[in-house]
């Protein structure tokens, strides 16, 4: 049995927490083999302190498992028409276990090769990719990754939405364990909005604009209206690149996807990975850029990329008697 650490939260160990969350995606119709890649996936984010994009975001697979948006028992196809170019069709599966299915070709292709790309197609939404870049730095590899999803995000002030927030991370190997930033390109991320609107509270200015795309502070006006970029016409170039790149390999543009939170089909959106040898120019790189961060830490207090790596999870008690009662 988990500890209590207050009355507000349940502190789980991570073997715990992984076994916990494993039972609930196979008793939501999930094959062992998807279960263990998707709660890796969430432990990691949890680990990270990540609650969003990890234990809560979970519970968006076990309803997609059980409504059929996501098939619980996906077999990736994986193809290769280029030494450096990688392929896999997700079977309407999850994007963690369809890289899975990729993961130890693809990186040692990169590591051969200087540099490989992945692309995962007819997937369900990718959650932390964060998790992605780390475990490719986590091999010595430089990362890069970025994906779509249904629309929710206006792009260059449309009145409506037009792309998915199209997250995007980047990591480095670093002595100390991989730098990554994981981020939006929308000004915030779709679930703090949702989360404001269940609380019944205000969101900041410049997230979301109304149906009619006028600005506005009221977080259920944003959900039925659409979220605004970073950075405005800079933050829809971003996105609109990212989505480029991650429907590459044949996944639905965002404005094609069904939402990834009714019906039954699955948003078959996609996901791009690209992955280069730290060592393909420089034999010292890697050396380098760890003394370039300790001098940004030490002469300007920067902190670029430094994650937090838990041993214990503290879950809010809510979510944990949730995520007992899936499993």
């Amino acid at each position: 049995m988990p500890e209590t650490s207050d009355s507000t939260t349940a502190s789980l160990p991570i073997t715990e927490l992984r076994d916990l969350c494993v039972s609930a995606i196979t008793a939501s119709g999930g094959s062992p083999a998807l279960a263990q890649s998707l709660a890796e996936a969430t432990v990691a984010a949890e680990r990270r302190g990540k609650t969003q994009v990890g234990t809560a975001h979970l519970f968006d697979y076990l309803d997609g498992l059980e409504a059929g948006r996501i098939n619980g028992h996906a077999q990736p196809q994986v193809t290769n028409r280029l030494p450096a170019a990688h392929h896999v069709d997700a079977d309407r599966g999850t994007a963690q276990f369809a890289f899975d299915a990729a993961f130890e070709d693809f990186a040692a292709s990169a590591a051969r090769l200087g540099i490989s790309i992945l692309n995962i197609a007819n997937a369900f939404t990718a959650g932390e990719l964060g998790y992605f870049t780390t475990r490719l730095a986590e091999r010595r590899l430089v990362a890069l990754a970025g994906a779509n999803s249904p629309a929710l995000m206006s792009l260059f002030g449309s009145p409506g939405s037009t792309t998915g927030t199209n997250p995007f991370s980047f990591a480095v190997p670093h002595a100390d364990g991989p730098r990554m930033f994981d981020q939006a390109a929308s000004a915030t991320a779709w679930v703090n909005v949702r989360d404001a609107a269940e609380r019944g509270e205000a969101i900041p200015e410049g997230w979301a604009q109304d149906p009619d795309g006028a600005a506005t502070v009221d977080a259920e006006a944003a959900l039925a209206g659409s979220l605004l970029p970073f950075g405005g016409i800079k933050g829809s170039n971003v996105a609109l690149m990212v989505e480029l790149l991650a429907v590459h390999g044949g996944g639905r543009f965002s404005l094609d996807a069904p939402a990834f939170d009714s019906e039954q089909e699955s948003p078959g959106t996609g996901l791009f990975v690209i992955a280069i040898a730290a060592d393909a120019f420089d034999p010292d790189y890697s050396d380098r850029v760890g003394e370039h961060l300790e001098r940004l830490h030490t002469q300007f207090g920067i902190d670029f990329g430094r994650k937090r790596n838990l041993k214990t999870i503290e879950l809010p008690r809510e979510l944990h008697s949730a995520l007992l009662s899936r499993a």
